[in-house]
């Protein structure tokens, strides 16, 4: 019995965490680290919807849709996690290392998305060509 009533508890509780799921936020509710570095490379009236999902305690993923349909989504510190525009991204961005590889291989390209992760960075082309980079920026592969 007590089984139960312990799998129904974490049910509910699990049922309300993802009914919450992503909230809109207006700018002047984020974090003051946030906000700094949203408005080093966009105007404020650029922007058209923020939403803030929390995706552990304490942690949250802000997401911020902009008017040149240029998507940012970073974390509650402002470290940026991934950037997209389907007619090519801001090249202030992409580190440094990587965009001089993308200009140097590929330099007819656009680059659509950059994403970065724990170990790894990931580059997509306007060719929907996915380029694999290490954490600090050496490149490891090709994906299509």
């Amino acid at each position: 019995m007590k089984k139960i009533l312990f799998i129904a508890l974490l049910s509910v509780l699990g049922l309300s965490t993802y009914a919450r799921g992503k909230q809109p936020i207006t700018f002047q509710k984020l974090p003051q680290a946030v906000q700094e570095a949203v408005l080093a490379n966009f105007e404020q009236s650029q922007i058209q919807l923020i939403t803030s999902e929390k995706t552990m305690p304490k942690r949250y993923k802000y997401v911020f849709n902009m008017a040149d349909g240029t998507k940012l989504e970073c974390n509650n510190k402002a470290q940026l996690r991934k950037v997209t525009n389907k007619n090519g991204i801001k090249e202030v961005f992409v580190p440094e290392n990587i965009l001089t590889y993308v200009h140097e291989t590929f330099p007819n390209a656009t680059i659509t998305e950059y994403k970065k992760e724990t170990m790894k960075q990931q580059i997509e082309l306007n060719d929907k060509m996915d380029l694999i980079f290490s954490s600090k920026g050496r490149f490891i592969r090709i994906d299509d």
